[in-house]
C-alpha cells in the first residue's frame, strides 16, 4: 500500500493518530477505513473507542480542539505511544491545530513514506506495508 498524494482530514483520529499509518489500516486482508467510520472491518476496541466517544460528546473532531485538551484519556494514550512507538499524540494534536491539515499531512507523508519503495511505514511496528523493510523508531523528532 503506497502513501496517497492527498487525503481527507477524516483520516486523522480524534486522538491525533494518522490512520494511514495504523497497523489496522495497513493490514492487507481487513483494511480499516479510519476512526470516523462504523465499518465492521474495524476492531471492537476501535469501534468502541472512548476517545472517539468523548470527542463526539464534546462536539469536536480533534481532541486538540477541545477546551480540556489534553485530558486524562489523551495523556494516558500519549504516554503509551511515546514509550512504545516514539510518537506523541499531544504533539500531533497541537501541530495539527496550529498548522492545519495540509501541513500536518505533508509532514506525515514524509515521516511515514518508505524511502525504499514509497509504501507506508506502520507507526506500530515500523514496517513498510509494501517492501516489508523495518525502520527503527526515531525519537529525535519527538
Amino acid at each position: 500500500m503506497e502513501m496517497p498524494e492527498t487525503s481527507a482530514p477524516e483520516i486523522i483520529a480524534p486522538c491525533g493518530i494518522n490512520c494511514l499509518g495504523c497497523k489496522a489500516h495497513i493490514m492487507q486482508k481487513k483494511v480499516c477505513p479510519g476512526c470516523f467510520t462504523d465499518s465492521r472491518t474495524k476492531s471492537d476496541s476501535c469501534r468502541n473507542c472512548r476517545i472517539k466517544a468523548c470527542a463526539a460528546e464534546h462536539e469536536v473532531n480533534a481532541c486538540a480542539a477541545c477546551g480540556v485538551f489534553p485530558c486524562r484519556l489523551i495523556v494516558n494514550i500519549d504516554k503509551r505511544y511515546r514509550l512504545r512507538y516514539g510518537l506523541s499524540l499531544i504533539e500531533n494534536g497541537l501541530f495539527l491545530k496550529q498548522n492545519g491539515f495540509e501541513v500536518f499531512f505533508a509532514r506525515e507523508k514524509e515521516r511515514l513514506s518508505c524511502p525504499e519503495c514509497g509504501g507506508i511505514i506502520c507507526i506500530h511496528n515500523r514496517t513498510c506495508s509494501t517492501c516489508l523493510k523495518t525502520y527503527p523508531i526515531d525519537n529525535s523528532s519527538r
